[in-house]
């Protein structure tokens, strides 16, 4: 779904455009179109209060853009996210570092959760063998009561903790993203770098489009030199 890409080579200017002679297939311009056209349809279905039927001006800009493409006006790459995810050092080492959190924290409330389950099969007990007075098993039973909510309560408190820092982990990866992409595209000058993942919004993607390797080879090289 998108056109010719002329990558410049390493070291020279990233903005010459599709090369002379290089041919757009209609079937590419109909994916473009058509994406295009799902845009419009979002905007409509999703924004209350506009018009159900695109305006006149909105489908002459999607025939301009069209053409546009067509004429290897822009220039457009992509990146897998998965296989970004899957291999980037910083998003790996994040992912290990929130799994053992997670797993320190599902430990901790599994051991609280055994010994309050201990303490009820003990009062029970007492309660079965009458080794414990009406009295105290009244007490006893508000404690347990109070135990049960603060176990409650600290699950809710650790499930939000483990939201917050993949929260933040996917804020710090997108920003380091975002940055090295802003900063790379100065060398490859590309006008669009789409983010490509299966079952996504793009339905189809051009292998030799994909920049997914060279972007993945320069984050870890960024990555290990701030180690």
């Amino acid at each position: 779904m998108s056109t010719e890409i002329n990558t410049p080579q390493s070291g020279q200017p990233g903005n010459e455009k599709t090369p002379a002679g290089s041919k757009i297939s209609n079937g590419t311009i109909i994916n473009v179109v058509l994406f295009l056209g799902l845009i419009i349809l979002y905007t409509f279905n999703f924004f209350p209060g506009r018009t159900t039927e695109p305006s006149t001006k909105m489908q002459d800009e999607v025939a301009v853009m069209a053409d546009k493409i067509s004429e290897g006006a822009f220039l457009i790459a992509f990146v897998n996210s998965d296989s970004l995810m899957a291999s980037y050092k910083l998003a790996i080492k994040m992912r290990e570092d929130f799994d053992q959190e997670q797993r320190r924290l599902e430990n901790d409330l599994q051991r609280r959760q055994r010994s309050f389950q201990n303490d009820v099969e003990v009062f029970q007990r007492q309660i079965q063998t009458g080794g414990i007075s009406m009295e105290n098993a009244q007490i006893r039973e508000q404690e347990l009561m109070q135990q049960q909510q603060e176990l409650m309560q600290l699950n809710d408190t650790y499930a939000n903790r483990l939201m917050g820092q993949e929260m933040e982990m996917n804020r710090e990866l997108y920003e380091k993203i975002t940055d090295l992409l802003a900063r790379f595209n100065r060398e490859l000058g590309y006008d669009y770098i789409l983010g490509f993942t299966p079952g996504g919004g793009i339905l189809h993607a051009d292998a030799s489009h994909d920049i997914t390797d060279l972007v993945i080879g320069k984050l870890n090289e960024e990555y290990d030199a701030n180690r």
